[in-house]
């Protein structure tokens, strides 16, 4: 392939991927070659993998060689699709967000997997189906997610109040606490930035408004609740006064640093954040506490948390597949599920975890993100998914930052996706 060649591939795919790609990039892995597995991972999971790995070369003997990338999503994508593009065998498994695998299938870029232990047999089935393409496994899950709010119980029984259940009792909770208490609170942080965080905030606030995206064989996202859901994002931090102005420049692992300074009183977050808030010298160590996201009072049962998580997935290009599958049948394991779960607060993707009861007790929110995780919506299930994230994202912003206005960004925004998606 000549550069010229590999430098437009990348440019498409980059966009959005795409099978029309998976012959130029399609090859076979070799079962032989090093003798060292060689093992890439966001940063988000450096703790879990300082763990995690020891503990498999214990047991299997194969020495691992281990690189973190970028701690979000989108940055470890664009690395993933480099590699894949040049074909490279730089690296034998990785970490696999939730919404890639099919992107991945199509194009050649993961390889097929086995699952030797049926682990998957144990598991949450919205995490298997979510790695199975045309009936082939293409990763392992290794946990799940669900976005929570995070609050500060301390002060909320202080003040006589229990978790918001709508949107309106939040605003109106932090707005009564900050107006009383003489702290400089932050009243709600989350995800503002210009990255797919924001995308998922408007996905929680549409359809905790019983709002879609899908709508037939089209993605619609100016309708009456996808703008509805933007202007109450909008009004969060202009109107309301409850949203500091620095979260449309946010992301996630930034805003868990902020509640963890001890003076925000809500955060929507992920459950990675609760090991890490519970730690020694912590701010808020044993004075926070998580519940279910609000919904709109008038769609009090919708299912409103984002469905998350990541897997194990082998290089389509490994030199070293054999023992990939190796480590990712170790990773689906009860062991290292436990390792993440008690240890890092990651959601395990094995039902029999949370029924056990030695488990909820390590875990002590277990049972709280179990009733979370039965509230949870996927992402939609499209194969241009991060160009749709994309101008969500890019719009959405403009419209907190008070450059457009909430109906004109998501009309350009549909525009957009009806010239790149919807075509």
């Amino acid at each position: 392939m000549s550069d010229t060649h590999r430098r437009q591939l990348l440019k498409a795919i980059a966009v959005g991927g795409g099978t029309a790609f998976a012959g130029c990039l399609g090859g076979d892995g070799d079962d032989g070659g090093s003798d060292e597995l060689q093992y890439v991972y966001p940063g988000y999971f450096g703790a879990d993998a300082e763990d995690l790995v020891p503990a498999f070369e214990d047991r299997s003997g194969i020495d691992v060689s281990t690189q973190q990338i970028a701690p979000e999503a989108a940055a470890a994508r664009e690395y993933y699709v480099n590699q894949f593009v040049a074909q490279s065998s730089d690296f034998d498994v990785g970490n696999m967000d939730v919404i890639w695998p099919g992107e991945f299938a199509a194009n050649g870029w993961a390889a097929e997997m086995d699952d030797p232990e049926g682990h998957t047999e144990n598991m949450i089935e919205t995490a298997v189906e979510a790695v199975t393409v045309d009936d082939a496994l293409y990763a392992m899950p290794i946990h799940t997610d669900a976005n929570a709010l995070y609050y500060r119980s301390d002060v909320l029984e202080e003040y006589g109040y229990e978790p918001p259940e709508t949107y309106t009792e939040l605003v109106e909770t932090a707005q009564d606490i900050m107006e009383q208490d003489d702290e400089d609170w932050n009243g709600y942080i989350w995800q503002g930035g210009t990255n797919e965080g924001l995308t998922i905030m408007w996905l929680n606030w549409l359809w905790g408004m019983g709002g879609t995206v899908e709508q037939g064989e089209e993605i619609v996202v100016n309708s009456e609740e996808g703008v509805a859901a933007l202007q109450h994002a909008v009004d969060l931090i202009h109107e309301y006064g409850i949203t500091p102005g620095h979260v449309p420049s946010s992301e996630t692992d930034g805003n868990r640093e902020t509640f963890q300074q001890g003076n925000t009183l809500f955060m929507r977050n992920w459950p990675y954040a609760i090991s890490l808030m519970n730690e020694d010298g912590s701010e808020v160590q044993g004075r926070f506490d998580v519940a279910p996201l609000p919904t709109h009072e008038d769609h009090p049962d919708a299912a409103n948390s984002c469905l998350g998580g990541w897997n194990v997935f082998i290089n389509a290009f490994a030199q070293n597949a054999e023992a990939a599958q190796e480590f990712a049948t170790f990773m689906s394991s009860t062991e290292a599920q436990e390792i993440m779960a008690f240890e890092h607060s990651r959601l395990p993707v094995r039902r029999e975890l949370y029924e056990d009861e030695e488990a909820r007790e390590q875990f002590e929110l277990l049972g709280v993100f179990e009733e979370i995780l039965d509230r949870t919506r996927a992402r939609p299930a499209i194969e241009g998914y991060p160009t749709f994230s994309e101008i969500v994202y890019t719009q959405a912003n403009t419209a907190l930052v008070r450059e457009k206005t909430a109906q004109d960004a998501l009309d350009d925004a549909q525009e957009r996706i009806d010239d790149e998606i919807n075509e």
